[in-house]
């Protein structure tokens, strides 16, 4: 199985957490923090041939974080998510046809399981990169702007998009370059230039810590993983 290299981008401030710092930092779980409680799993499953965490150029925070050795810290984070990431390749130097996935340092929870067959996907070969995302299980309804329901849609054709996020280098690199102002993930910014891409399933343990309550979901989550 191919090992690819593994881009966090935690530049962000997370606002909608509402703890005056980012919530990349906030106490997790065993003394760490949230950013390390990520780092940490995702590095005990010796799936990746490097591991980068994309910081802010001004971060107070990362030198007090208690990361693995091998995990390189670059200090060139973005206004956007698409702008970090893009600057992390960009300073990653690698290859251009090595595989990178890209995952979100608010998810904590994302299984070895779930990495493996996305990996496994891409080792196929027949695609141009893969992501995890979930089955929408309630019903979904347009809504205009009045807020009233225009139209039930059929939820089968929907997934909710989850990282990690999975491209040749390069062909983010290229992606990205004319969408770090637009692009809200990395498929998004694939997307617009024609990539196949394939969609793997993940449970919904694989939750994004946005709001207070999350963080308290993703916890109960980590103990039955």
């Amino acid at each position: 199985m191919l090992k690819p290299h593994l881009l966090i981008p935690a530049a962000g401030v997370g606002s909608r957490m509402k703890i005056g710092y980012p919530k990349q930092y906030m106490p997790f779980v065993d003394d760490r923090n949230l950013l390390e409680t990520t780092v940490w799993r995702l590095s005990e499953m010796t799936l990746f041939a490097s591991i980068a965490v994309v910081v802010s150029t001004d971060d107070a925070y990362i030198d007090h974080c208690d990361l693995p050795q091998s995990v390189r810290v670059l200090r060139c984070g973005g206004k956007t998510r698409a702008q970090s990431v893009y600057n992390g390749l960009k300073a990653l130097e690698l290859k251009g046809d090595e595989w990178v996935l890209v995952h979100d340092a608010a998810r904590p929870c994302v299984s070895k399981q779930a990495i493996c067959r996305l990996i496994e996907r891409l080792d196929l070969g027949d695609v141009d990169g893969a992501i995890l995302a979930s089955p929408v299980v309630d019903t979904l309804k347009i809504v205009n702007e009045a807020g009233l329901i225009e139209q039930t849609v059929n939820r089968e054709l929907y997934r909710s998009a989850q990282t990690p996020q999975g491209f040749h280098v390069q062909a983010l690199i290229h992606a990205l370059a004319d969408r770090l102002q637009t692009a809200t993930d990395e498929a998004s910014a694939m997307e617009a230039v024609g990539a196949k891409i394939a969609v793997i399933d993940s449970p919904v343990s694989n939750i994004k810590v946005t709001h207070p309550d999350d963080a308290l979901l993703a916890k109960f989550f980590l103990q039955s993983i």
